[in-house]
């Protein structure tokens, strides 16, 4: 199983978390810069269409969904070096990322914040078979797109000062839920919208700058931890299964199991399981262990009645433990959708009143003094 689709604040790939764990920290996750807090979403007024709840086979559909075909080729094939600024509306506020990305066709894309100093290491994103970039998509991902959703063409637009064609993504239900603007001459995905199913705008990723052609990746710098190997096929994730890793075949909110891999750190295995209806997707990375009493650059919060750990305010990197393993979740998904998922993997019991005394009062002192 192969395809990872990342957003600019979740470039803390799989290597990055090795890295931090072989370096000593029990699960680690990247935030990126904060906006001052804001609204929940906003409203586009083409958001508020609706398509009929008949899913409609016509022309759009079929010149949809080769639109989203050459895209999720050219993602691949396509060497290009570009920047992308991303914003996110959660239940915490406002945020938001520029990152610039570099992609070769058969290696590594790599991702770095935009303000990082030149010549630093990258982030690599995935395996040379995975969608290349950000706003990416592969195969994979095109497929539970097709399974979950109505793909249809919209029409000729533009974004970033290129030509663009415009793909829109619905809900069976007739609600928007994404919509594309590809690059009318490489197909490569330039903006990304996507919206809840009350029509509010939850996230937006766009390139504000791109660059194509093998000529402008002269300046790609080196990577900063290799991507993972250790890809898990159906036979190791039923052995690991069997061996007590609890490996949820799916996720609350119609999100499968669709890349799997594992890599050896001192620290001890590690599992990075992926999940995607095709839009939205949440990565959870499983290790054996019990998080301390306190976490260093996270802050205990309570979800859906369940103790965890958040490392932003936008609860979109997420640690706990139970049951003799560590959890940690790094999601560009809705909050109702992470909150699920949450909500349905293991926990460890109830804690009795004065043990949730004693919590309530070390969450507060962690909020009031962050630093101590």
């Amino acid at each position: 199983m192969t395809g990872r689709l990342l957003s600019p604040w979740r470039i803390a790939s799989a290597a990055v978390v090795v890295g931090l764990l072989a370096a000593g920290a029990v699960t680690a996750g990247l935030a990126g810069s904060k906006a001052a807090p804001g609204g929940t979403g906003r409203a586009g007024q083409a958001a508020r269409q609706r398509r009929p709840q008949v899913v409609q086979q016509g022309a759009s559909a079929r010149a949809g969904l080769r639109l989203m075909a050459e895209a999720a080729a050219a993602c691949k094939t396509v060497a290009y070096y570009g920047v992308q600024v991303a914003i996110r509306w959660g239940r915490g506020g406002t945020s938001a990322s520029v990152v610039q990305i570099w992609h070769r066709p058969g290696s590594t894309a790599l991702a770095q914040a935009a303000s990082t100093e030149s010549g630093s290491p990258a982030s690599a994103l995935g395996t040379p078979q995975d969608a290349a970039g950000i706003i990416g998509l592969s195969p994979q991902l095109l497929s539970l797109m097709r399974t979950n959703y109505v793909i249809s063409y919209s029409g000729a637009g533009t974004a970033d000062d290129r030509p663009a064609q415009v793909v829109e993504v619905w809900r069976a239900d007739g609600s928007l839920a994404a919509r594309f603007w590809l690059d009318a001459s490489t197909k490569l995905p330039l903006r990304r919208e996507l919206f809840d199913s009350s029509a509010r705008m939850t996230s937006e990723d766009a390139f504000i700058s791109l660059h194509v052609g093998e000529s402008r990746l002269a300046g790609m710098p080196p990577a900063s931890a290799r991507a993972w190997a250790g890809e898990l096929r159906r036979g190791s994730l039923a052995a690991l299964r069997s061996a007590g890793w609890p490996v949820p075949r799916a996720l609350p909110g119609g999100l499968s199991l669709f890349s799997a891999s594992r890599a050896s750190t001192p620290a001890g295995t590690v599992v990075d399981l992926s999940y995607s209806d095709g839009l939205s997707v949440i990565s959870l990375f499983l290790q054996r262990g019990q998080l301390p009493r306190s976490l260093a650059g996270w802050k205990p919060e309570e979800m859906q009645g369940r103790d965890v750990y958040a490392s932003d305010s936008d609860d979109q990197s997420i640690t706990w433990s139970a049951h003799g393993f560590v959890y940690t979740m790094i999601a560009d998904a809705p909050d109702a959708t992470v909150a699920a998922a949450v909500s349905r993997l293991p926990h460890d019991p109830v804690t009795d009143f004065w043990q949730r005394m004693e919590r309530g009062f070390r969450r507060l002192a962690l909020w009031a003094n962050p630093f101590g």
